[in-house]
């Protein structure tokens, strides 16, 4: 009998070591099917996107700054700290949700504008920065319907940049995510392979390696891999041979131009502002409705340094601070009871 209560005994052991040393090495977020790929609906190069959770991100562009970016994702796989679905005591929660200006990009972890928002509250409130990297409106809907009645933000900014306006219309989601909390009384080795097989890859609890966020030529993601021949005489030899190494955004390329095209007509935002409205209503949080225009539709001094990215569609003449490429302005004005 003392050989089999010292057997048992010895796996009753067995057991808690593995389960205290997975549960602290491999945590886990609070919700199993919230993920920052959901709404990533396409990556750059218009496949899939990558999974993001508990990854460091890197992001370059060496002829502005010497500077390599972090990106330190959390749980969810966003830039951003860990977040909890209840509210910390004695704090109020304000949501950010946008593209590239809200994640940071060419800023540090600690410099984005959910981080500026919270120290200029005085910590009064906790700023959930829900930045989406090469994103859309169809995404921010979609984080809209699934995160707000999730966190319960007490305010809620939708920061529309100028280059979401010039795309398709947007639709308005289908469906509300019905949170998967995960169940702490189960192995956490269970949990760990399940989520693995369905929400892709366990991390450590420290990350270690950081990956880059654009990939260099040859590769699919990078658009000078398969279009060198078309895009090369479009920008300055030095800003291609920075694209094609991944040290400055390669899908740049005429940029300008695209947004001299967008920014002269009537923007698609379909029933964005009423949607963002209408949920922030449903779960008691105020909307906050904000344009980020275009640097050039706010001055030139940018322009010559754009124009290296437009050799042979953007004249001297072009100029994006005129009247007629301000109609973005009178489209994303809030309403009194959004201000």
């Amino acid at each position: 009998m003392k050989k089999y209560t010292k057997l048992i005994l010895y796996l009753i052991s067995i057991f808690i070591f593995q389960e205290v040393f997975f549960r602290f090495f491999f945590p886990i977020p609070e919700i199993k099917n919230f993920d920052r790929i959901n709404f990533m609906l396409l990556h750059f190069d218009g496949t899939g996107s990558k999974h993001s959770r508990d990854q460091i991100w890197e992001w370059k562009s060496t002829l502005d700054t010497s500077v390599t970016f972090k990106h330190y994702m959390n749980r969810y796989g966003f830039r951003d700290k860990e977040w909890t679905v209840d509210k910390p005591q004695n704090k109020l929660r304000a949501l950010f949700i946008g593209d590239s200006f809200i994640e940071g990009v060419m800023a540090s972890q600690d410099e984005t504008i959910p981080i500026a928002f919270e120290e200029a509250s005085k910590n009064e409130y906790e700023a959930l920065n829900g930045g989406l990297l090469g994103c859309g409106l169809n995404s921010y809907l979609q984080l809209t319907a699934d995160m707000i009645p999730i966190f319960k933000p007490d305010l809620a900014f939708l920061c529309i940049y100028a280059n979401d306006l010039g795309k398709k219309t947007p639709k308005i989601p289908e469906h509300y995510l019905e949170p998967d909390f995960f169940n702490r009384f189960n192995p956490r080795l269970i949990e760990l392979y399940h989520q693995s097989k369905t929400y892709g890859p366990i991390n450590f609890r420290w990350k270690l390696d950081s990956k880059p966020y654009l990939p260099s030529v040859p590769n699919e993601g990078n658009p000078w891999t398969e279009n060198e021949d078309k895009l090369i005489g479009e920008v300055a030899p030095t800003i291609a041979d920075n694209m094609k190494n991944s040290s400055l955004n390669p899908f740049l390329t005429n940029a300008l131009a695209k947004e001299e095209n967008y920014l002269k007509k009537s923007p698609l935002i379909g029933e964005t502002l009423e949607f963002f409205n209408y949920v922030c209503a449903e779960n008691k949080t105020k909307p906050i409705i904000v344009y980020i225009p275009s640097r050039n539709q706010i001055s030139d001094y940018y322009l010559p340094f754009e124009k290296e990215y437009c050799i042979n569609k953007c004249p001297d003449s072009m100029k994006l601070n005129k009247p007629e490429y301000q109609i973005c302005l009178l489209y994303t004005s809030p309403s009194p009871r959004d201000s």
